[in-house]
């Protein structure tokens, strides 16, 4: 399932080490809101220096910034992996197919471009970000710790489970857009149609369902945690401050893990359109190999 991302960012290996480079910092100035939080509610509440406040802020913006323009250095990096590979593949499919298998050829080059994309090789870099914060947060508090672990965990289980169900309703779909072209004329075409939208109208249902209970779920994984932490700062073991800093590392952890977890999904609804296209480069123009 990784294999065409690996093999894409192994052909430009420079790039790709930049990328993995950007991905690590990133990571580190994903830190900076969190310790704003603690230091803002540390320091600034408990003196009011209104110069204290000024400098926080400052570093913060500096550090937002920073973190905007190193993801847009690395998907530009990215961008550019991806376009070569589409290309070279673009290339070698259209010059062994013919007439009749270009329609379909096109279609699987369409998929294979938007399934092993910039922005989701990105969102699996990220995931490295998600393993330092997780770190992080078992440094501050091994409960703290269990309880991230713990929330991220059943996030990703419903996400799985949702992603689960989006994939199948996606399937029919797609069998119902190729029964379109196998229906008979009149009366079965347009009967055809008719289901093809009725299960587009259905995984564009469960796609909002998804969406909402992916929300609901990040929103109730940052409430679990922010309530075993409060119950830590009133036994003492935890300070105030603190704990804002940690729910916004876990919320930050949790909402790039479920969009990792999104990700294999699509990388699986990308699989036939990638076998597809070794069967047009291993069968050569008119299916001769």
């Amino acid at each position: 399932m990784f294999s065409e991302l690996t093999r894409r960012l192994a052909a430009q290996p420079l790039l790709a080490g930049l990328a993995v480079a950007l991905s690590v910092l990133i990571a580190v100035l994903g830190l900076v809101p969190s310790v704003y939080a603690a230091q803002v509610m540390g320091r600034f509440t408990a003196h009011g220096q209104m110069g204290t406040l000024v400098t926080l802020s400052m570093g913060l913006a500096v550090a937002i910034l920073a973190e905007v323009t190193l993801r847009t250095l690395r998907h530009r990096l990215l961008e550019g992996i991806c376009l070569a590979a589409d290309d070279t593949l673009c290339v070698e499919v259209l010059a062994r197919t013919g007439g009749g298998e270009l329609g379909p050829a096109i279609g699987a080059l369409e998929m294979i471009a938007g399934t092993y994309s910039a922005a989701r090789i990105a969102a699996f870099m990220d995931v490295a970000a998600v393993i330092l914060y997780l770190l992080a947060l078992w440094l501050l508090s091994p409960a703290i710790g269990v309880a991230v672990s713990a929330a991220m965990v059943a996030a990703i289980c419903v996400e799985m489970v949702l992603s689960r169900v989006s994939a199948v309703a996606g399937a029919g779909r797609d069998g119902a857009r190729g029964g379109i072209f196998s229906a008979s004329q009149g009366s079965g075409t347009l009967a055809a149609v008719m289901t093809w939208m009725d299960r587009g109208s259905a995984m564009a249902r469960i796609g909002n369902v998804r969406e909402s209970a992916m929300g609901a779920t990040n929103s109730a994984a940052y409430a679990f945690v922010l309530a075993v932490g409060a119950v830590m700062v009133v036994d003492g073991t935890l300070s105030p401050g603190t704990l804002f800093g940690i729910g916004l590392i876990a919320s930050r952890a949790i909402g790039m893990a479920l969009k990792a977890a999104g990700m294999l999904s699509d990388l699986k609804r990308g699989q036939p359109a990638m076998e597809a296209v070794i069967g047009f480069l291993r069968e050569g123009r008119g299916g001769v190999s």
